[in-house]
């Protein structure tokens, strides 16, 4: 992996640090980024040697630099052990979120004479919420290829509130979320608006309707996608419809609703749209549009990019949002 400060000379960190409210880790002139960097590295890969590979030293070397940091600082920033890896002590933790806003602010003194996406490098992490994966991922990644060739892109795939807790311990840089019950803590830009829909087996006596309403379907079972925040919306669907559904089978795996589903167990309402032709012993699925209009008072769902208020946005994530918002913004206008 490229240097994220390869660019920055350590000369600049007196520079830096002043930009960063309560940091206490660069206090000492002594401190360098590379330090720092080593430990950001290591922090976030969970072992020397995974972050030596990535850094393309040696995991002594790393060590070293390591253990010189908590020299400097007067106290041990991480555990190393051989069955779990590396943990970061309570100071550690701390040291780690003021270490990644200098590294941060370190390349955007780096880049200040840029304009290009092109000359971005460095690491991005993002998550996704897991159903989103298929339709999100696969183009927005072709899209930030694109402009930030030199981004190194790493996602997580997750659900809603280990994403936000990711984010809010800069373990990721941002991530595609639906945007209900998010924390005040973060800050989100919406990207896509999502109507509800009933999947029914291809041999449902529906199959054939334009639209399907809540009533229409609710002697059948329903195979309930389990997963809040759109759990939580379904529900209040029905409940707004003043039916109570029969809830058959339960599942976090959009694959698995679809093909219990399409193996005629009972019907699923969804917001983000699964393949309808997949290579499931040819179980077959149709996609009808909700019709009730009063149901629409907690509809569409948006879908969002969030990361956290209280760190500034690097280059990298920054570009990613701005990648995004012209990917999918267009989308939803």
């Amino acid at each position: 992996m490229t240097s994220r400060v390869h660019q920055v000379n350590d000369l600049f960190l007196l520079l830096v640090i002043s930009k960063i409210d309560n940091v206490n880790i660069t206090l000492n002139p002594s401190i360098t980024l590379r330090q720092v960097l080593h430990f950001v590295v290591a922090a976030e890969t969970g072992t020397m040697s995974e972050a030596a590979r990535r850094l393309h030293m040696a995991p002594s070397a790393i060590s070293m630099s390591i253990a010189e940091l908590e020299r400097i600082v007067g106290a041990q920033l991480c555990i190393k052990r051989k069955s779990k890896g590396l943990t970061l002590t309570s100071t550690g933790i701390v040291v780690f979120r003021q270490a990644r806003q200098l590294l941060d602010l370190a390349d955007e003194i780096a880049s200040l004479s840029k304009r290009d996406r092109t000359d971005i490098r460095g690491p991005l992490t993002v998550g996704c919420f897991m159903p989103l994966g298929p339709t999100i991922i696969p183009p927005m990644l072709a899209d930030f290829a694109d402009q930030c060739p030199h981004v190194e892109v790493d996602f997580i795939e997750g659900y809603h509130e280990d994403l936000q807790e990711r984010l809010l311990a800069g373990s990721i840089d941002a991530a595609f979320v639906y945007d209900m019950d998010i924390s005040p803590a973060l800050k989100t830009a919406p990207l896509l608006s999502v109507e509800p829909y009933i999947l029914l087996p291809a041999d449902h006596s529906l199959r054939d309707a334009e639209v399907v309403s809540l009533r229409d379907v609710a002697a059948s079972p329903l195979i309930f996608f389990d997963a809040p925040p759109i759990s939580t919306r379904v529900l209040d669907m029905y409940r707004d419809a003043g039916l109570t559904p029969e809830i058959r089978h339960r599942s976090r795996s959009y694959a698995t609703v679809r093909s219990l589903v399409a193996s005629g167990r009972g019907v699923a309402v969804l917001f983000q749209q699964p393949m309808l032709d997949a290579p499931y012993e040819e179980l077959k699925v149709v996609l009808k549009p909700v019709a009730e209009p009063r149901i629409h008072t907690r509809a569409p769902a948006t879908v969002s990019l969030a990361w956290t208020r209280s760190m500034r946005l690097n280059t990298r994530a920054q570009a990613w949002v701005d990648v995004a918002v012209e990917r999918f913004g267009s989308a939803s206008s």
